[in-house]
């Protein structure tokens, strides 16, 4: 149930319950001063249709009306009177008559009545109304009538009020400070359940949020009501672990962070140390032969090389990482660019002795959208990085191609050494090594394959690697196939 609805239903019922619990305490406090239920609607107003069947004043006083209209002159019989005092006793009222603004008759009950008081001819009325007389109060009914000499002939039916009114005057005060009471206690009791079922969860959310001020994103909370207040719970709960997340993330970077400068102060310190070396070799005369000098000047060449290729893919990988290195795509068929930059680059692996097999599907569709210096990177950090590994006699590159409706798919595979296979899941991070390649023989600045990931899904692509231990290893490429509408695929 909604916070909204539930606030609606309080309301409603803080207006309803005091109202019934009042007509509740109202009705057994005047069953318990009247005496009896029956006893209170005969000293209220008779509407014309209060019952189908008429009460028994009500049939007494229609007799007289009919009397008086048959037989006025036996109606104003002293005999006759006196015979209705029975009848009158039954149903606990009084009967009086005026005539000529004189009483006539009255009951023995209506002595203290004057004729003034009473209400003016021609005020007929003949269902039953509280009318105050005197001191008294008296639930009445009148009859007007004329004489065939004229008079002017009231007939009053009357019953004490007193009582009613009595009940009224001194349960007023009591009956609205019950009310009051009522209202009051009402009110509190639903505000009290209202609030507790709000404010608990409130509480809840504000001892989830202390947690989170304090650094401490282990405290889970449930959402157990469906409410606003439910929701916003699941929210809050959603929020932490977001935030918990987040506070990985930021860790992990972190962490990466750390481990980047210790790679880069390490691949950095190592070349310099034999650059500062071979330099001190030639200062201080070791290199006493033009032959060693040479050999020492080109190793500090190739070191100083090693170093500036480092610093370049240190460069574009941050680039890459910040997202601030521009792509030129352009709409261009794989298959043709594959060929010749493969054609280019079998020439340089002839000499590494390293076999070279470029295999496709002739009738295959093989557009795709790239950059064409940044796929090149991409393929030559692959390779590259294959070569580096290779510990075969015959070395082999195998590279397969075939295109789906919706993706280009570029396998290069290599009979290498293989990858553990606990290091695959970590293979794209950056400066991340196999164990066994971190030697000075293969070397390498951790971040080709690196490089490598991020430009492929530059390309809305994605690069996998599968590999078996003294097998080889099989990198995918998949890029989105650029199929032009109008174009039939064969």
């Amino acid at each position: 149930m909604s916070i909204k609805l539930r606030l609606i239903l309080s309301n409603i019922a803080m207006i309803t319950v005091p109202i019934i619990l009042f007509m509740i305490t109202s009705f057994l406090l005047m069953i318990v001063f009247l005496g009896d239920i029956r006893e209170m609607a005969n000293f209220l107003p008779e509407s014309h249709n209060y019952h189908k069947t008429k009460q028994e004043d009500t049939l007494f006083f229609l007799e007289l009306k009919e009397k008086s209209a048959v037989n006025p002159v036996e109606l104003l019989s002293k005999e006759y009177l006196e015979s209705l005092k029975s009848e009158l006793s039954s149903i606990d009222s009084g009967l009086m008559i005026r005539k000529n603004d004189e009483i006539f008759y009255r009951t023995e009950d209506l002595e203290k009545v004057r004729a003034e008081e009473l209400p003016v001819f021609g005020t007929e009325r003949s269902f039953r109304s509280l009318e105050k007389i005197g001191e008294q109060t008296f639930a009445m009914k009148q009859h007007d009538f004329y004489l065939q000499d004229g008079s002017e002939v009231s007939l009053f039916l009357m019953r004490d009020a007193s009582p009613w009114n009595q009940f009224v005057r001194t349960f007023f005060p009591i009956l609205f400070g019950l009310c009051l009471l009522i209202l009051i206690a009402t009110n509190g009791l639903l505000a009290y359940f209202v609030s507790k079922s709000i404010i608990k969860p409130i509480n809840q959310l504000k001892k989830a949020s202390y947690f989170i001020k304090a650094g401490d994103l282990e405290h889970s909370i449930t959402a157990v009501r469906n409410d606003e207040i439910g929701q916003l719970t699941q929210a809050f709960e959603e929020m932490r672990l977001q935030l918990k997340q987040s506070h990985e993330i930021q860790k992990q970077y972190e962490d990466n962070r750390k481990e980047l400068i210790a790679h880069i102060s390490h691949d950095l310190k190592t070349p310099i140390t034999s650059i500062k070396g071979y330099i001190e070799g030639i200062r201080d005369g070791v290199a006493d032969t033009p032959e060693k000098r040479t050999r020492y000047i080109q190793t500090i060449y190739t070191k100083a090389v090693d170093m500036d290729h480092l610093i370049d893919e240190l460069f574009l990988f941050s680039k890459l990482d910040l997202g601030k290195i521009p792509f030129e795509f352009e709409r261009i068929d794989i298959k043709d660019y594959l060929t010749d930059y493969f054609e280019e680059l079998s020439f340089d692996l002839r000499k590494q002795n390293v076999g070279l097999h470029f295999q496709f599907a002739p009738q295959g569709h093989y557009y795709v959208s790239a950059d064409r210096e940044k796929f090149k990177r991409v393929l030559a950090n692959i390779i590259n990085n294959s070569l580096k590994y290779m510990d075969k006699d015959k070395k082999e590159l195998i590279i397969t191609m075939h295109s789906t409706d919706k993706n280009v798919e570029i396998s290069i595979t290599d009979n290498g050494p293989g990858i553990p296979e606990e290091s695959i899941p970590f293979i794209f991070n950056q400066f991340y090594r196999a164990e066994q390649s971190r030697n000075k023989l293969t070397g390498g600045s951790g971040l080709g394959l690196s490089i490598a990931k991020m430009i492929i899904e530059e390309h809305n692509g994605e690069i996998k690697l599968e590999s078996t231990l003294n097998v080889g290893t099989n990198i995918t490429i998949c890029l989105p196939n650029d199929t032009c509408a109008g174009e039939t695929i064969l």
